[in-house]
């Protein structure tokens, strides 16, 4: 690929949101597609196992169906790109979340029965929602890795990498990785003083350097050669998870696949 032509690199306000973002991604299922699945799998799943004779079955162990939140996820790639005020209070590690509690009823059941039923049900769940047909997902995978390979070979990028590396020197963290950097932080179970601060020079020095603007606008040049070059392709696995998508509404829509209790 040739390196694209960039005007004023400006970084997203986080990873997820630059990476959701790209180019390649308008031809992916998006966030609320993504929830209403999870939304139609979950009350498929509890359909079923009441049907099977648990009745008191109420979601327990199933995905919540909740779009993810763009500030505090875990970025792709340098964990700056998720900017100071996350990185100031979660450090290295993924936000904690207050998950509601799920209710079942006391008829929930238990033991192999319960739990072969269970794998039955999700079985059945998988089946009826089924994927968007062809080789599109596996072709938008190949591009979103071959583009990215560039990108990390992009002068630019290794120059913005450069400086970043310098000003984490210069904060007292020898580091020339910005995404294997939080690797020796996240072992540990809790968030700690010493990595709070490693966080926010990362926040720091990627907002310094403009990594991660430099990094997302060159990345997304590579993809729009990509799209011109497998337009056809690409537009019919647009059209199937366009498909796809109203297969979920309708399932929505049916009686055994509404809201989950």
């Amino acid at each position: 690929m040739t390196p694209p032509v960039i005007d004023a690199p400006k970084a997203p306000e986080s990873g997820r949101a630059g990476m959701t973002g790209l180019p390649l991604s308008a031809y992916q299922a998006d966030d609320e597609a993504s929830v209403k699945e999870v939304r139609v799998r979950n009350a498929l799943v509890v359909s079923c196992m009441r049907r099977a004779g648990y009745t008191g079955f109420g979601g327990d162990g199933l995905q919540e169906a909740r779009p993810p939140d763009n500030a505090t996820a875990l970025p792709a790639g340098a964990w700056g790109y998720l900017g100071a005020q996350a990185a100031g209070t979660q450090g290295f590690h993924a936000p904690r979340r207050n998950l509601p509690a799920v209710v079942t009823g006391p008829a929930a059941g238990a033991g192999e029965a319960y739990d072969a039923a269970r794998v039955d049900c999700d079985r059945q769940a998988a089946e009826r929602i089924g994927s968007p047909p062809g080789p599109g997902a596996d072709l938008i995978g190949r591009l979103f890795a071959d583009s990215m390979a560039a990108t990390g070979r992009d002068g630019r990028v290794t120059a913005a990498t450069a400086r970043w590396a310098a000003c984490m020197t210069a904060a007292g963290f020898r580091t020339d990785d910005p995404a294997t950097f939080p690797d020796q932080f996240r072992t540990a179970a809790e968030t700690t003083p010493a990595e709070l601060a490693a966080a926010r020079a990362d926040a720091d020095c990627t907002a310094d350097s403009n990594l991660a603007g430099i990094w997302f606008t060159v990345l997304a040049g590579y993809q729009r050669q990509q799209i011109d070059r497998n337009g056809p392709a690409l537009n019919a696995h647009r059209e199937a998870v366009r498909a796809q998508d109203a297969k979920l509404t309708r399932l929505l829509a049916e009686g055994d696949a509404g809201p989950t209790p």
